[in-house]
């Protein structure tokens, strides 16, 4: 019988008197893909970042890869047993090439005096890419990939060597980021590795992925492993149960749509720019408006130019007033506020605190005779930390010490805060436990009863129906259907919906 390809006995890891991993036991098989699953907070990125090296143990934890004795708490020892990391944070250089990114983390092949071989490194680079079944032009620029694609630039980046012998391969949220139409991909090349031999360990939200690929899921509640069941052993509201401890209570929807005769606050007419060719829409007082479309199709563009963070031609009006293009500044003043999607790039400030996260957008209500009125400002904060349920130590504490769902949080009370006539959310739940992603969307659905017109920009077509009043489809860089609530607003319609675009 083959040595498991990791073992974990008795890990826990306490931080200032609080236990966030309480004695875990984790095994990945050989050639066995192994989810590990868990709300936010439960363990799970503590679990990783000790078996990184991020972290130390505590005292009485062991581990094994391949029956070697892994020394736990030591980058080091992790990489040299052949432990690689992909990241949701893939950290990849988008203006370098292909190449130039899988040799970032090896020398490259060099001839005498010290000049790179080209070619040599692009046919090396071109078999590391067919590791994970990836055929491209390695001279291309990873920004020019689609987000499937450059994750498996990053996980053939990982790989070591085949000749240093099978890897133990940690995916940490490799779907959060992805459309519907590119996670089926990254999930092949998670198979081809699984049937090559190599152990990947597989965290993630997203349960249904979870069950389709997952040999072995562990889960993780409160720091304790609850269950370790194999994959085809639960359904996915058995598995929801064992997440969240009980029954989750999800609303089905909204009940009716937005009544046409309510005025339009957002309005935006033939705005165009990159990808974006020409999109013309108004969102009423109350009304949330989704926007859905494959890769390429126009939407990752949409909302960073309507905040103001991409260039654009076309009107933006907020209220009457009329937005400059690429100038977040004066969407701000017209009372469009925005949450980006990819939080660690556009939306948290990881050096600063809760607090500071939360009121940066503007302090002039706590201003005392030319000075910041800290506790004014550690009071407001904290009715927002109750109003949202944001789950902290305290508003001082590092916004890095919050779970993924709570960072969120902390910018949607930036955004409400500002007291916005206009919201713009891009893909505002992506990477977050389902118990999170239900209370971001039910604090989505309240700030409309008070007249917030909503733009939601989302990759998840369960989010886009369950939240909107209709959602509009793009492709080509244009709005090609509209789906209404009491229509047929599905996830399966939206869905249609956008690949049916793509042939028209």
């Amino acid at each position: 019988m083959n040595e498991p390809a990791l073992e974990i006995r008795n890990l826990s890891k306490t931080f200032s008197g609080q236990v966030v991993l309480d004695r875990v036991d984790l095994v990945l098989g050989e050639a066995e893909v192994h989810a590990l699953v868990g709300q936010n907070g439960s363990g799970k990125s503590t679990l990783i970042k000790v078996l990184a090296g991020y972290h130390q143990p505590d005292p009485g934890a062991s581990a094994s890869v391949a029956g070697r004795p892994l020394q736990l708490g030591s980058a080091s020892a992790a990489h040299d047993s052949g432990i690689r990391f992909v990241h949701q944070d893939l950290g990849l250089v988008l203006e370098l090439s292909i190449v130039e990114n899988l040799m970032l983390t090896r020398p490259y092949p060099r001839a005498f005096p010290g000049r790179i071989r080209w070619r040599e490194a692009r046919l090396l680079a071109a078999r590391m890419l067919a590791r994970v079944g990836l055929e491209t032009d390695v001279r291309r620029p990873v920004g020019e990939l689609g987000l499937a694609d450059r994750t498996g630039v990053a996980i053939a980046r990982a790989l070591p060597d085949p000749a240093l012998g099978r890897a133990v391969l940690v995916l940490d949220e490799p779907t959060a980021s992805l459309p519907s139409d590119e996670v089926e991909r990254l999930l092949a090349t998670i198979r081809r590795l699984r049937e090559a031999g190599n152990g990947i360990l597989l965290v993630s939200h997203h349960l249904d992925e979870v069950l389709d690929v997952a040999d072995q899921i562990t889960v993780l509640r409160d720091g304790r492993r609850v269950a370790s069941t194999a994959g085809a052993g639960v359904d996915h509201d058995g598995l929801t149960r064992l997440i969240v401890g009980h029954d989750l209570m999800v609303s089905t929807g909204r009940e009716e749509a937005v009544a046409s005769t309510e005025a339009g606050v957002l309005h935006l007419d033939e705005v165009a720019g990159g990808t974006v060719r020409s999109v013309s829409v108004t969102v009423r007082r109350g009304e949330i408006v989704g926007i859905a479309g494959l890769t390429g199709s126009g939407r990752e563009a949409l909302g960073a130019m309507v905040s103001g963070r991409l260039p654009r031609t076309g009107d933006l009006i907020v209220d009457g007033t009329a937005v400059a293009p690429a100038d977040p500044a004066a969407a701000l003043a017209a009372g469009l506020a925005f949450v980006p999607g990819e939080r660690a790039r556009y939306g948290t400030f990881a050096s600063m605190t809760v607090r500071h996260n939360v009121t940066m957008g503007s302090l002039r209500r706590h201003v005392r005779r030319g000075r910041i009125d800290a506790r004014s400002e550690r009071r407001e904060v904290q009715r927002w930390i109750e109003e949202l349920g944001i789950v902290t130590r305290g508003v001082d504490a590092p916004i890095t010490s919050l779970s993924g769902g709570n960072q969120q949080k902390v910018l949607v009370a930036r955004a409400l805060r500002l007291e916005p006539k206009a919201l713009v959310l891009d893909d505002p739940t992506a990477g977050i436990d389902v118990k999170a992603r239900e209370a971001v969307h039910q604090i989505i659905e309240r700030s409309t009863e008070s007249g917030l017109a909503v733009l939601l920009v989302s990759t998840d077509s369960d989010e886009l129906a369950r939240l909107c009043d209709r959602v509009l489809v793009m492709s080509h860089g244009r709005v090609a259907r509209e789906i209404r609530r009491g229509s047929d607003l599905s996830p399966e319609a939206i869905d249609h919906a956008q690949v049916a675009a793509t042939a028209a």
